[in-house]
């Protein structure tokens, strides 16, 4: 617990760093190798019966979660730096190893350098509603945006596996800003009013021009729950949720994909042993969209993507 402590602070220490200059930020681009690694191994093909046009709309829309405060599909803008801790050494570094080759195969950008600030953490944990419970009381940054009466409800562990994101809005001119709890001072960042205001926009009904990035993401694994559990395919797993935020991941998909892994009432052809081409492509698509458009916009160019990239649906 004194070693997640110490994580978790370190985090919301580098997410003021990055998200509260409030200063035009140039994007920063994935490892030269990540342009070159478009697939990534142990890779499932699913048959196209099983991923129907109509499937694969509804695994979007089913999917893709909206920041609470833009209603807009965020992505890393950052390079992703994870870090993994409470399981054996050569267990953490797999899952640490998977996270980037699959962040590197969706086109996600990867933080340069031998070293980096974590800005990823995935927690393995007997006591994961503990860890929940410092977040709430000591980091509620870390929980994302949202307002006090949801501050319990959202820290609750429900599942064998649960991610909580931080992010912050982009304007039209690129400035940046923290999406705080509500009231938050938020460790140095810019205290958000749980309203949109005093961001510059383009105007547009297509698009606004605002877009929503994470600064920092917790997944918590109760080691409780995964008994039994293969670590590729858990890896893979969490490797999803490391890259991209869904709305639920105990509801079983119609399409075979990585986070029906531990959905209860899901058929075994429908619970892959590894990524899926599915997953691939809705991660590339993600990474390839126009991030300043509509909801409606985003989620119809990851389904462009993804279609265009599997054929045969």
């Amino acid at each position: 617990m004194a070693r997640f402590t110490f994580v978790l602070a370190f985090m919301v220490s580098g997410l003021a760093l990055s998200a509260s200059a409030q200063e035009p930020q140039t994007p920063q681009t994935a490892q030269p190798q990540a342009a070159t690694s478009p697939t990534v191994e142990n890779v499932i093909v699913t048959e196209p019966r099983l991923r129907s046009e109509r499937a694969l709309n509804n695994f979007i829309i089913t999917h893709a979660a909206a920041t609470p405060l833009l209603d807009k599909i965020a992505r890393w803008k950052s390079g992703i730096c994870p870090i993994t801790l409470g399981l054996p050494p050569k267990l953490a570094l797999y899952v640490n190893q998977r996270i980037l080759r699959v962040a590197m195969a969706a086109g996600a950008p990867l933080a340069p350098g031998e070293t980096c600030r974590p800005n990823i953490a995935v927690l393995a944990t007997s006591e994961p509603q503990k860890v929940l419970d410092f977040v709430r009381a000591k980091r509620p940054a870390l929980l994302g945006f949202h307002y006090r009466p949801q501050r319990d409800r959202l820290a609750t562990m429900k599942l064998a596996v649960q991610a909580w994101y931080s992010t912050a809005t982009e304007d039209f001119n690129g400035m940046i800003s923290g999406d705080l709890p509500s009231g938050d001072l938020g460790y140095g960042l810019m205290s958000s009013r749980g309203e949109i205001g005093d961001y510059a926009t383009s105007g547009s009904r297509v698009g606004n021009g605002l877009k929503s990035e994470f600064t920092a993401a917790i997944i918590l694994v109760d080691v409780n729950k995964i008994a039994g559990q293969e670590i590729g395919p858990l890896a893979d797993y969490i490797a999803m949720l490391a890259i991209s935020q869904g709305q639920s991941y105990d509801m079983c998909q119609s399409v075979p994909t990585i986070t029906n892994l531990m959905a209860p009432n899901c058929d075994a052809d429908m619970k892959p042993a590894a990524i899926t081409d599915v997953d691939m492509t809705y991660l590339r698509g993600l990474y390839r969209m126009r991030p300043d458009g509509n909801l409606y916009a985003e989620r119809g160019s990851i389904a462009f993507e993804m279609k265009k990239d599997l054929g045969g649906y």
